[in-house]
């Protein structure tokens, strides 16, 4: 059974940042050149610890046993045209195919619904084709035009956006 609740503590930055490494290593190894390195935990780190120290963004982790097996971010992001994303879903590779990638989904669509928002955007890679056919099927619209240079290596993001509207 996956529980999934909100991360305060700046002490899970390093297991949120070693699950994220993990995660891109195996999920992304297609994506990026083979001479490129793959991130480290002790890489990502600092990052982890400055978006769980900001009270405009929410961070949800997702246990199963005693072991963390995925997270995603929800906040504000200047970079996209609603003013706020959905990023870092990331689900151990282990533990994807499981639903905990949906579960974590579904609970940042709710948080941005009860915020008021009317739209929810997303960066997600270019050819991350697992990913992009799992936001599609939940959703998620291409916006054409808009891209996203990560550099190094020279890999592009693509902008998604989501409705929240209810009917």
């Amino acid at each position: 059974m996956v529980m999934i609740s909100r991360s305060y503590d700046e002490a899970h930055a390093t297991a949120l940042a070693g699950l994220h490494a993990a995660t891109v290593s195996v999920a992304y190894r297609h994506i990026f050149p083979p001479d490129s390195a793959a991130p480290t935990g002790e890489d990502l780190a600092d990052s982890w610890r400055s978006l769980l120290r900001d009270p405009k963004v929410t961070v949800l982790v997702a246990y199963a046993g005693d072991g963390l097996v995925g997270s995603v971010v929800f906040g504000p992001n200047d970079s996209t045209p609603c003013g706020f994303s959905l990023s870092r879903l990331h689900v151990h590779p282990d533990h994807q195919g499981q639903g905990v990638g949906t579960a974590l989904h579904d609970r940042v669509l709710a948080a941005a619904t009860s915020a008021g928002l009317a739209k929810l955007n997303l960066w997600v890679l270019e050819h991350n084709e697992r990913a992009r056919a799992m936001y599609e099927g939940r959703g998620w619209v291409l916006v054409p035009g808009p891209t996203f240079p990560n550099d190094p290596p020279h890999i592009i993001d693509v902008l998604y956006e989501r409705s929240l509207a209810t009917s």
